[in-house]
């Protein structure tokens, strides 16, 4: 009887430092599970995407001609289903420290091993096979601020509806969805699914800031930033920020 051939996944890694590729590269040569193929930025990434059948994306934030957000944004447009790990060497900011400590993002923090690597691409693997990918919108919100981006990020749901974001060096300033505005807008795109995401730089000046009396409670809470230690219990993220939320308005 002749034995089965087992089928490989594909995985692309996208970071914009040839020797890291390299070294991942020699690192992965006997494995047996998936095929490595590499990309030096989100342009070759996608270049990779269209010619080939790819079960999984990680790459990194930062790179030259089109960055690891970007990346994101079009793959929610064109390969919605392909999941996606992200590298990136953490800061000091007080945001990424709390990202980190929540570990709300499918990250990894750079510099890592190919131990560290292998078991987070093993994970992926395992948890996607019968699930589809797709982008998420709060982890999409929480890379543009920890990145400090500066954008007009454009939602579209799997209807016909669609809002904004207003992003000033990471901190949102904005959020439109119909009638609604701010945090209710966000609130309300939150819980869409199937969403398909574009980007766009603009100018600031264009779009108020919030007053610094107003300033938004939701985010916040968004990126893992509780105001207080109460425990909440085994409930899905977003209803304990929604729950926070509105606990807080009535406070007001």
């Amino acid at each position: 009887m002749r034995k089965k051939q087992k089928i490989m996944k594909q995985v692309v890694i996208v970071d914009d430092e040839p020797d890291l590729l390299l070294s991942i590269r020699a690192g992965f040569e006997r494995n047996d599970r998936f095929q490595l193929m590499t990309a030096e930025n989100g342009m070759e990434a996608l270049d990779i995407l269209d010619n080939n059948i790819v079960d999984l994306v990680v790459t990194d934030l930062r790179m030259p001609k089109m960055d690891g957000i970007e990346l994101l944004a079009a793959m929610s447009q064109s390969f919605p289903e392909i999941p996606s790990i992200v590298m990136t060497a953490f800061g000091t900011s007080s945001l990424e420290l709390q990202l980190k400590k929540a570990g709300t993002l499918n990250l990894l923090e750079k510099p890592l091993d190919i131990e560290t690597l292998e078991q987070a691409i093993y994970k992926a693997l395992d948890f996607y096979q019968n699930r589809e990918g797709g982008a998420r919108l709060d982890i999409f919100l929480q890379l543009v601020a920890m990145e400090k981006k500066t954008v007009h990020l454009k939602v579209f749901g799997f209807d016909s509806r669609h809002g904004s974001f207003f992003f000033r060096k990471g901190y949102l300033i904005d959020a439109e969805q119909g009638d609604l505005t701010g945090d209710e807008a966000v609130l309300e795109m939150l819980e869409w699914q199937g969403i398909r995401l574009t980007m766009k730089e603009f100018c600031p000046s264009t779009v108020s800031p919030i007053p610094s009396n107003e300033q938004s409670q939701l985010m916040p809470l968004l990126f893992g930033m509780p105001y207080h230690k109460e425990q909440a219990g085994d409930v899905d993220h977003l209803d304990k920020v929604r729950r926070e939320f509105t606990r807080l308005q009535k406070k007001k």
